[in-house]
């Protein structure tokens, strides 16, 4: 493992590696965010559940986000995530994705603080009504 004793900042593979891991974690395995996700992880979403409810409020951790992915694939079965583009510079990254349930497509953006080991800190998400291809 690289020393990040004195790392403020990730190095671009290590932050690239977590960025690149991002939409198989919500395609595929939750417990992919135990090893992207840093241990006081935080996420922040800019919609709600569609009863109102705000369950990911509660996450607190690499743990917290892993649970709520399980939770939210049982309640999002088939629903498939893609990436239209990314970057990452530095402590900071962006990812703008699609996302495909049944006949419906959508778009959103994430933006994303990494940890100096390149693991997600934070991330802000925010989904829209359409496509980020078009």
């Amino acid at each position: 493992m690289t020393d990040t004793t004195n790392r403020t900042t990730p190095t671009p593979a290590s932050a690239r590696a977590s960025l690149d891991r991002w939409l198989t974690m919500w395609n595929t395995d939750g417990g992919i965010a135990r090893e992207i996700c840093s241990d006081d992880f935080r996420i922040h979403f800019a919609v709600t559940e569609p009863d109102g409810s705000t369950p990911a409020d509660a996450i607190r951790s690499a743990e917290d986000f892993a649970g709520y992915l399980d939770w939210w694939h049982g309640q999002n079965p088939g629903v498939v995530f893609t990436k239209v583009a990314d970057a990452v510079d530095g402590e900071h990254g962006r990812l703008l994705w699609d996302v495909e349930a049944g006949n419906h497509r959508a778009g959103g953006v994430d933006v994303f603080d990494f940890a100096p080991d390149g693991r997600i800190r934070r991330a802000w998400s925010v989904g829209g009504q359409r496509s980020m291809r078009s």
